[in-house]
């Protein structure tokens, strides 16, 4: 019994040696003495005559690309081939095209490819094909059915586009549709709505049902802010809470103010992106001390004599000239635990 391979492999080259057989110039008329005595065996309109191949009326650049497929098919080249052919469906709606498409997607073992050209063909045909043309399509549809597997896939969604390995294949509501055999990944994508993805595996001849669930796109975030127990948080001009807070923004841009008595105000700009979720801890500073005056404050320190409260603060000015012992006191703070004494 042939095998499946050998068997493809002799029904695609039956139709191309098919379609080549009828392309064949008619033999040269008769002379006189063979005409006569034809005509004296058979009726003249039972002599059989040569049948016209689909290729005769094609004229231009769709005559150019249809010479040239059968150039490269000849030498094995099916990818050039079947763009060639394509060509020539486009320019002359011509089903015979189809078949000849067929035959190439099948000689490139792209089987589920294969399988609708054909069907179109037969489809398509109609009365254009001779019972010997529908016999050969029909048995290389059947060798190649095993080969793949329908898959039905049914969107929650209509207007879904629907890839498989990333080649579209329609928009939902969509057709059932054939798939070779092996693994593969289906990809469902709407517009606003979340990618639905699974994997699935084919082994031939069964039927596979997929029932992708799109969820829409919430553009919103999450913010997590950390903060004092007394401090207040501020969201885009809105106070939110006192504390620590957690919440959904909408995407987008924010303003956070995070404020509390005596401390430096905290401001920051921030983005929030759909299905986000950010933390951000925030330290309040103490604002410098209230009520003293200016010529107390030398290079951003104070100078703290004695105890507060007893001796008070003190402005010390260095003298131009000093030979006591070098210390490590940052310049201009005295820092003392005990009453300084002089």
């Amino acid at each position: 019994m042939m095998r499946k391979p050998a068997l493809l492999f002799a029904l695609g080259a039956a139709l191309v040696a098919r379609s080549a057989v009828a392309q064949q110039p008619s033999a040269p008329a008769p002379g006189p003495s063979a005409a006569a005595s034809a005509s004296a065996s058979v009726p003249p309109d039972a002599v059989p005559q040569a049948a016209p191949s689909w290729s005769d009326s094609l004229t231009g650049q769709a005559r150019a690309d249809y010479d040239s497929a059968k150039m490269l098919f000849a030498v094995n080249d099916f990818a050039g081939a079947l763009i060639k052919f394509t060509s020539v469906y486009t320019n002359t709606k011509d089903p015979h095209a189809l078949r000849s498409m067929g035959v190439c997607e099948n000689k490139l073992h792209h089987y589920a490819k294969a399988l609708p050209l054909l069907r179109r063909y037969v489809s398509e045909g109609g009365a254009l094909l001779s019972e010997q043309e529908r016999t050969d399509a029909g048995a290389t549809i059947k060798a190649i059915e095993p080969l793949t597997s329908t898959v039905w896939v049914a969107v929650s969604e209509a207007g879904a586009d629907v890839f498989v390995d990333e080649e579209r294949v329609g928009q939902s509501p969509i057709e059932p549709f054939p798939v070779d055999i092996g693994v593969h990944r289906l990809r469902a994508h709407k517009a606003e709505f979340q990618d639905f993805v699974v994997d699935f595996t084919v082994t031939g001849g069964a039927k596979v049902t997929i029932e992708p669930k799109l969820l829409p796109v919430v553009h919103e975030g999450r913010l997590r802010v950390t903060v004092g127990p007394k401090d207040a948080i501020t969201i885009d001009g809105t106070p939110v809470a006192v504390g620590s807070w957690t919440g959904a923004l909408k995407s987008g841009g924010h303003t956070l103010n995070v404020t509390a008595p005596d401390m430096l105000a905290y401001q920051t700009e921030l983005l929030i992106q759909d299905g986000q979720s950010r933390d951000i801890g925030v330290t309040l500073n103490p604002e410098p001390r209230k009520g003293l005056p200016a010529w107390l404050w030398i290079g951003g320190g104070v100078v703290l004599a004695g105890g507060l409260g007893t001796a008070g603060y003190f402005l010390f000015k260095p003298s131009p000239k000093y030979d006591g012992p070098v210390g490590n006191v940052v310049p201009g703070i005295v820092q003392a635990s005990a009453p300084v004494r002089f």
